[in-house]
């Protein structure tokens, strides 16, 4: 409660700078969704954007106990110049300060059971700088563009991170996210981006390693750049962007193999008589060096109202997960049903309150390990978000 309580009073700072400093800018809707947060769309203009989030919840775990969460609570910082030329974010998450070692109690994790080990997120989770050399050549808007970047992120692999997309609006973590979409905070991360028209071509070196419990959330750790990825990504109509990508990781530590990973994805975002839809297709395959190829794949849901205070939303997901003895077991099932309403709004902060509902399908080899065939879990909570533009030329917003 002490940690919760420290994120809140954070937060609640921020979140006051902010509504004082761009109480006057409206929020932006949800625009076409994106890999990573760096390097940025090309046709964005110069400018500031502000975002603060945050998650306080029961979940009932669905092995018979309940716990009290404060999670995805993080704020970020993005500003680009006006020229369009050099761009930078700064996303910083409270989780080591409000979830800690323990880690998030997620049902079907990657080879930690109950308990997702991987998380907290680090309190740096993303520190990135690009530069657009070509953006003095064709301006800010242009379908043309070449970004070169580095810091502290994410690899170019897979869909946008759960984190990101809008078609992930609650506060649970997709099993998935192991394969194909990690790291998604790693340092260095030293990469460029290729834009030609709807097409974006994506390359990226970075350090892999994977933290364990025991490793402090409060500082970066650097490691050689010797992994990489690869992306291709395709815009069809401004609605549907399809994906293809590849990695490989090297010197996860820890005793953990190399491994390559692919991921492939469509995703698509539009608006039908004012309703907001934003879907995602994604599978992904993880092939360590040493064990078992592992397959995931993920289908995901938000529907949003004319108004933007009713959120509908599912995902469907089968993941082969890695168990600890280092074998693969065959595919676990979850769905996942959701639904939030926003109380109110106000100089660009929403409070929203939301329940989640998952049933888990547990795969007959682990039955009797976890004393179940299934499981159902619920959350429900308070959902602080808020969003300022500091942008010329940007949409009026989104009326709450």
């Amino acid at each position: 409660m002490v940690r919760a309580s420290r994120a809140l009073l954070l937060i609640a700072a921020l979140s006051c700078f902010t509504a004082r400093a761009f109480a006057d800018d409206a929020q932006m809707p949800y625009g076409e969704p994106r890999e990573t947060l760096i390097p940025g769309n090309p046709g964005m203009p110069g400018g500031i954007h502000v975002m603060i989030n945050a998650f306080a919840h029961l979940e009932s775990t669905g092995l018979g106990n309940t716990v009290p969460l404060l999670t995805d609570d993080w704020a970020m910082l993005y500003g680009r110049d006006k020229r369009g030329w050099i761009e930078g974010t700064l996303m910083l998450n409270f989780e080591p300060l409000t979830v800690g070692a323990a880690g998030y109690p997620e049902l079907g994790q990657s080879g930690e059971g109950l308990w997702d080990a991987q998380h907290s997120h680090q309190f740096l989770h993303q520190a990135m700088v690009a530069v657009h050399p070509l953006a003095n050549i064709w301006g800010p808007g242009a379908l043309h563009d070449l970004s070169i970047f580095a810091g502290q992120g994410s690899a170019t692999i897979g869909p946008p991170i759960f984190m990101h997309r809008a078609s992930s609006p609650g506060p649970t973590v997709p099993r998935k996210h192991h394969k194909g979409e990690n790291p998604h905070e790693t340092f260095p991360v030293i990469g460029m981006s290729y834009r030609e028209n709807d097409t974006i071509f994506e390359f990226s070196a970075f350090s892999a390693l994977e933290l364990v419990p025991e490793d402090s959330r409060f500082h970066p750790y650097v490691g050689a750049p010797v992994s990489g990825a690869a992306r291709v990504r395709h815009v069809i109509n401004h609605f549907l962007e399809l994906q293809i990508s590849g990695e490989h990781l090297h010197d996860q530590g820890h005793g953990a193999s190399d491994t390559s990973q692919v991921s492939a994805s469509a995703y698509l975002w539009r608006e039908v008589k004012h309703w907001r839809m934003d879907a995602l297709l994604d599978y992904a395959l993880d092939a360590p060096e040493e064990g078992d190829a592992s397959q995931a794949v993920l289908g995901e849901f938000a529907l949003r109202s004319p108004n933007r205070r009713e959120t509908f939303w599912l995902r469907s997901e089968f993941n082969q997960r890695e168990e600890r003895n280092d074998t693969v077991s065959s595919p676990w099932f979850f769905q996942t049903f959701g639904y939030e309403h926003v109380l109110f709004v106000t100089s660009g902060l929403q409070l929203g309150l939301f329940a989640e509902a998952t049933a888990v399908a547990i795969p007959s080899s682990l039955q009797s390990f976890y004393g179940h065939d299934a499981a159902f879990t619920f959350n429900i909570g308070l959902h602080l978000f808020g969003m300022w533009m500091s942008m010329p030329g940007m949409p009026t917003g989104m009326k709450m």
